[in-house]
């Protein structure tokens, strides 16, 4: 199993070494087919009609029976079984409005569910049931990203002066941390992740993460992976920015170093997608045991798909932009799949995603 250890020290903003979250040890290359990897797979086209249209879908959660989509300025509502609910639509100037949805996440408070919006001004919240205002948290910096803790401990990655802070319920800040830096400044919608021992932000593509230390009440730098030749650094990317300049550092990084694209941990189980200039990787590790498996996906996959026709493998990586509360989750663009039979129905290329949820076999 991977081991995950904490060590009890001083907040810093000083990389903390040692046994990183993940050890990325006993990798070997495999082959399989989807269905030998994939567990429970459940398909979900999500209702297409007028008010439901998503041209564009950046983010995608499930969250107790429910998927909840991002697409503009709109929050979409749609049951487990992908039948549309309602919608979140409060972009304005008023003081119950959102200027834009730079991010946003579901928050369980209360025993209640609420659709958290960050914009220019801070964070909207709202009912998620029937999507009325509930709260601001105002903030005098611009909220790119959030991850709600506690009522007490919101931590907020910026775009000022420091690039990630955490603020209460108030909008009071603290802890200001790590001086903005736009070569490690992540643009994802799913900056963050959760795993056994807490979320964290994973720094643009990186071996670093941002991760609050519930104990000592701060932000601290951790590396989480190890094992990977040739991986990502922040000082990589500071030293390519230098060198090549904004436009252009990102590619060359992509080229020269493996990127983390994104890790999902759901049961025991572990999965990370890595991106390299020779292509794009997922790594398996299974409940109970210490090794990892490594699976080509693109360009030249060694997963053969046997689900879902017409389905390309590398779809697997939206996991980067979905994630859900009890599985594995992907999405799938209708016209990606476009003739194939879903639940019984004819998918058309202008439907709503499809989304695959699963879970991996043991």
């Amino acid at each position: 199993m991977c081991t995950v250890l904490f060590f009890l020290v001083s907040c810093k903003e000083q990389t903390k070494n040692g046994n990183g979250l993940f050890q990325l040890n006993h990798v070997v290359e495999t082959e399989a087919d989807l269905s030998d990897l994939l567990d429970s797979v459940e398909y979900i086209p999500l209702e297409t009609n007028d008010e439901s249209l998503l041209p564009g879908l950046s983010k995608l959660l499930n969250v107790k029976d429910c998927f909840y989509a991002s697409a503009g300025t709109e929050v979409m509502k749609f049951d487990r079984t992908g039948r549309f609910i309602g919608k979140l639509s409060m972009m304005g100037n008023g003081p119950q409005d959102y200027l834009s949805i730079n991010d946003y996440d579901i928050v369980s408070r209360n025993g209640k569910e609420e659709i958290w919006i960050a914009h220019q001004r801070g964070i909207s919240c709202y009912n998620a049931t029937d999507f009325s205002f509930l709260k601001s948290i105002p903030l005098d910096v611009s909220v790119l990203h959030f991850k709600y803790v506690s009522d007490d401990s919101i931590i907020i990655q910026t775009s000022g002066d420091y690039s990630f802070c955490l603020c209460n319920m108030e909008g009071v800040l603290r802890n200001e941390f790590l001086p903005n830096d736009p070569a490690n400044l992540s643009h994802s919608m799913m900056q963050f992740v959760d795993s056994d021992n807490g979320s964290f932000c994973i720094l643009a593509g990186t071996d670093e993460a941002v991760h609050y230390n519930e104990s000592q009440d701060c932000l601290e730098l951790l590396r989480y992976i190890e094992g990977i030749d040739n991986v990502l650094t922040r000082s990589d990317n500071k030293e390519y920015m230098d060198k090549y300049g904004y436009l252009e550092y990102s590619q060359k990084v992509a080229q020269d170093f493996v990127n983390v694209v994104t890790f999902r941990q759901k049961g025991g189980n572990n999965v990370f997608f890595l991106r390299s200039g020779s292509g794009e990787k997922m790594l398996i590790n299974r409940k109970g045991n210490d090794g990892w498996e490594s699976y080509d996906i693109h360009p030249n996959p060694s997963i053969n798909n046997d689900l879902l026709e017409g389905l390309n493998v590398r779809y697997l990586l939206t996991m980067a932009s979905c994630d859900s509360d009890d599985s594995f989750i992907m999405s799938v663009p209708a016209n990606m799949v476009a003739g194939a039979s879903v639940n019984g129905k004819v998918v058309d290329e202008e439907d709503n995603p499809i989304i695959i949820k699963y879970q991996l076999k043991k």
